[in-house]
């Protein structure tokens, strides 16, 4: 049954959006959740599951794709989605019925509540992704076998292209190059499929679980009591509570396109004095603990203040500091032959296999 949101359950959501992608600068989440409320004073965002859709019906998903540039230096005008979705009507002569979003965390989380304010389309409670990965290749739908093609892609001052691309990796060198030329970010509709197709293959319950997170972490509960609702809600895990000890930077190269430098954080577990060591590239990659693998990607990995029990983005990750380490399970499709040849280690440039490949 579908479901009208609130501005509180945007503002939920937008924690939520923070809490699965606590590496990535929440800034541009938090603008476009104001901007949300602010515009639902007069119209609404109706969420609806794909189930509710008619098997054939044509359903997008929208989001951001960046390389290099904040989009707050460079905020959008407002019709690049819009823009998007008539092209992409266009060129396969067929109406959108329904969004989606690129990925469940971060500001590609929270846009399609905006672009279904703008379009009057309703926002499907699914996304390809489960999580956010930093590459329009990395998704379920590909896992699946469903084109990502035709892209749609729209800049700040109105440039706009189509992209045709049968195989997702040169879909992505593509994509990459003209976000470049549009100046480093570029809303982009891209996935269109069928109902079917994203009942299939997508992962399910995206938005909703955002805001449940995003209620769990607003309470005015203690962070024990915040960690124990995340554990039953989602699995979570606490691989430790430690303090930073040390940061670098540019810690190896990276060579395979992916939009941000890796670093590598090390800390010291409050209670065992076990040695944790973070590498982070836009996400939180891989955690060693006394030089063990405890999470590889597509392990989800995040953090929480200790105290407050708040999200702890990488302002946080200051020497001396304490953090809760925390980590839950990607969606089931990643975890197979297929999901781990796009998504583990060795994807993001570390010569690593999951644990789970390892082990059968």
């Amino acid at each position: 049954m579908s479901t009208i949101l609130s501005p509180e359950d945007v503002g939920h959501l937008s924690t939520g959006a923070h809490f699965l992608a606590c590496a990535i600068d929440p800034t541009a989440i938090h603008v476009y959740a104001g901007m949300i409320q602010e515009a639902m004073q007069d119209r609404s965002v109706e969420l609806i599951t794909v189930d509710e859709l008619a098997p054939d019906d044509l359903v997008v998903a929208v989001g951001m794709v960046t390389q290099g540039l904040f989009i707050a230096d460079m905020p959008p005008v407002g019709d690049e989605f819009t823009g998007c979705i008539e092209a992409i009507e266009t060129r396969l002569g067929r109406k959108v019925g329904a969004i989606y979003s690129l990925a469940a965390a971060n500001i590609n989380g929270i846009l399609p509540l905006m672009v279904g304010l703008q379009s009057s389309l309703p926002v499907i409670d699914s996304d390809p992704m489960g999580r956010v990965f930093p590459l329009i290749s990395q998704t379920t739908l590909n896992i699946g076998g469903v084109a990502i093609g035709p892209i749609a892609l729209m800049g700040v001052t109105g440039e706009r292209a189509v992209v045709e691309a049968a195989d997702p990796q040169r879909a992505e060198t593509l994509v990459r190059a003209l976000v470049t030329e549009l100046g480093g970010w570029a809303a982009t509709v891209m996935y269109p499929c069928s109902a079917r197709q994203l009942a299939e293959h997508g992962v399910h319950g995206s938005v909703s679980r955002m805001i449940r997170i995003g209620q769990i972490l607003d309470a005015d509960t203690s962070a024990e009591s915040k960690f124990l609702s995340l554990s039953d809600f989602l699995g979570v895990t606490r691989i430790a509570r430690a303090r930073v000890s040390h940061i670098e930077g540019l810690s190896r190269p990276t060579d395979l396109g992916l939009p941000a430098q890796p670093s590598s954080v090390t800390l010291v577990d409050e209670t065992t004095g076990q040695i944790i060591r973070l590498e982070i590239q836009n996400e939180i990659l891989l955690v060693l603990v006394d030089g063990a693998v405890a999470a590889a990607v597509p392990d989800m990995v995040t953090l929480l203040n200790s105290e407050h029990g708040s999200v702890a983005s990488l302002e946080d990750l200051r020497v001396g500091n304490v953090v809760d380490v925390l980590k839950l399970n990607a969606a089931p499709q990643w975890y197979s032959e297929a999901g781990l040849d796009l998504a583990e280690p060795a994807a993001f440039g570390i010569p690593l296999k999951h644990p789970r490949r390892r082990h059968g």
